[in-house]
């Protein structure tokens, strides 16, 4: 059996400790590109890598590798325009040349995303403690509380004390552990895979659902793959272009891995409860295609947890200083975020407001949207010519965020 196999399951461990030992001695990974990379990345790969295949799954079932491709593309879309912006909409935001009525969309849609922001570095650092406390029995909603607060004050230090760099180290850190792990994971599945197709077929037991249900809950998925947007918040660090690459490249890096990722995993996924998915459940299930997996993947998954609340909470701050027009120093604004989360974590039961947090991401895509739409039609230089292509591009998104925005929800 190809998953108790030692040699197989040594070469796991030994090409994830290649792959670590590649990223840290890799002289793309010194780049300022690279760094700046890291935090849209981070918080991408983060949110929902582990979910993302058994979800899609309660969804569609086996149709789940094409409607992760659709989540990719509308994803991408709706960078595209945030990349859009921070080449032709920021530059006339900072010289004060905006239309007054784009300039208060502008703040509305901050205003959204800052909530959203400060929603998920508490509910991710919380799913960490929940996971880490689970793994070793230990069941207590006061601990757990106790250990995220500890971890959000342990970030926030380092921001405050080393700024975005200290950020952006911790984020190296557990980005280089996650794409190590997702390297022999991939291997791994591609071996499985081959193994269970020559002498099985797919058999994925999941709800069947009305099509309009099912394209509300794949909107909601959406927003697993959000992130992108923090690239928007570097210009502390970075330059214009820089930051640009920077959200392209961690897209389509996670782009792929979510893709191949979600084909590779329904032959595993189809031996889960796909009721209610649980973290571990996913981790658990990895054990036939390799004894060493489950450990690894709980590395990998309390790593994802934060580096994605690392992300946020540096996408955080940039906000607010850009927000209150440098008035609030971003490392401040480090601490705004954590202070909120903080009251979150101790105040709320954050799977009720988690859902709202989602739609403010899609509605802050949907604001940046509709800015590039007023920027192509009326705000844009003198003698700059409206591209139809944009035009059409932009009001199509437009609707379709408008949809995720209205009509998403949750898998239940």
């Amino acid at each position: 059996m190809l998953a108790e196999n030692i040699p197989f399951n040594t070469l796991l461990v030994l090409l994830s400790l290649v792959a670590g030992v590649a990223l840290l001695r890799s002289r793309v990974t010194k780049t300022d590109l690279w760094h700046a990379t890291l935090t849209p990345l981070s918080s991408i790969i983060g949110s929902g890598f582990l979910i993302m295949a058994p979800l899609l799954a309660s969804i569609v079932g086996p149709l789940s590798p094409i409607a992760i491709v659709g989540i990719v593309l509308i994803a991408f879309s709706a960078g595209h325009v945030i990349r859009f912006n921070i080449r032709f909409l920021e530059p006339r935001l900072a010289e004060g040349r905006l239309l007054p009525g784009t300039r208060h969309i502008e703040q509305l849609g901050n205003l959204v995303l800052a909530f959203a922001y400060v929603v998920a570095v508490a509910f991710y650092l919380s799913l960490l403690s929940s996971f880490l406390l689970n793994y070793f029995a230990v069941s207590s909603l006061f601990l757990e509380r106790c250990l995220t607060t500890s971890i959000i004050v342990f970030i926030t230090t380092v921001g405050y004390l080393r700024g975005l760099g200290g950020l952006e180290r911790l984020e190296a850190f557990s980005v280089n552990i996650q794409l190590a792990v997702i390297a022999s994971l991939m291997v791994g599945l591609v071996l499985f895979s081959i193994s269970f197709y020559s002498s099985s077929e797919l058999d994925i037991q999941y709800t069947l659902r009305p099509i309009p249900v099912q394209l509300q809950m794949l909107a909601g998925a959406l927003l697993i793959v959000q992130g992108f947007e923090t690239s928007r918040f570097l210009g502390d660090s970075y330059s214009q272009e820089i930051r640009v690459k920077s959200s392209r490249n961690a897209q389509i890096i996670s782009g792929i891995l979510y893709v191949a990722s979600v084909a590779l995993l329904m032959p595993v996924v189809q031996g889960m409860d796909l009721h209610e998915v649980k973290l571990a459940e996913i981790v658990q299930a990895m054990m036939p295609v390799a004894l060493v997996l489950p450990a690894m993947l709980m590395l990998a998954a309390i790593m994802s947890q934060f580096s994605a609340a690392v992300a946020d909470l540096g996408g955080g701050g940039g906000l607010l200083r850009e927000g209150t027009r440098a008035r609030v120093a971003t490392r401040f604004g480090y601490i705004l975020v954590s202070a909120f989360a903080v009251g979150l974590v101790w105040t709320v039961d954050l799977l009720e407001i988690v859902a709202i947090a989602s739609k403010a991401f899609a509605s802050y895509y949907l604001l940046q949207t509709l800015l590039a739409i007023i920027y192509n039609r009326k705000d844009r230089p003198q003698g700059a010519k409206l591209t139809v292509v944009n035009e059409v591009f932009f009001s199509i998104l437009a609707l379709v965020l408008a949809y995720i925005v209205v009509c998403s929800i949750s898998a239940e």
